[in-house]
């Protein structure tokens, strides 16, 4: 097993909005291998196979269903080629993955290289 971490930012916490975002750690355990697993005696059961993969098939069948009801109902799926503030979003995320700018650096310098003013 090799021992992974990561961060995540919570811009709210359960639906009430954090200002400013917490940025906290987390890890996990990985197997490198499927022998490993077994060999740990971690392996699904047949029945919660079948519970994962039903549970699968539902999620998408449901999203796909959604996708189609905002269709016909006129609502498109913003995307940054659509919507100049996910646009704005996303060269902000791109920014900060680089680790060179602040939060604020990262917004002014996205804004500014965009021509887009944030919305909120």
């Amino acid at each position: 097993m090799k021992n992974e971490k990561d961060t995540a930012v919570a811009k709210t916490a359960w639906t009430q909005p954090i200002d400013p975002p917490i940025t906290y750690p987390y890890s996990w355990t990985e197997y490198e291998s499927f022998e490993e697993l077994q060999a740990a005696k971690d392996e699904l059961t047949n029945d919660e196979q079948v519970k994962v993969r039903n549970t699968e098939r539902k999620n998408n069948a449901r999203q796909k269903a959604y996708a189609v009801a905002m269709k016909e109902a006129g609502y498109e799926k913003q995307t940054a080629e659509n919507n100049e503030q996910v646009r704005l979003k996303d060269m902000f995320k791109v920014l900060m993955t680089s680790k060179k700018y602040t939060e604020q650096q990262a917004r002014e310098l996205a804004s500014n290289t965009l021509g887009i003013d944030w919305a909120e």
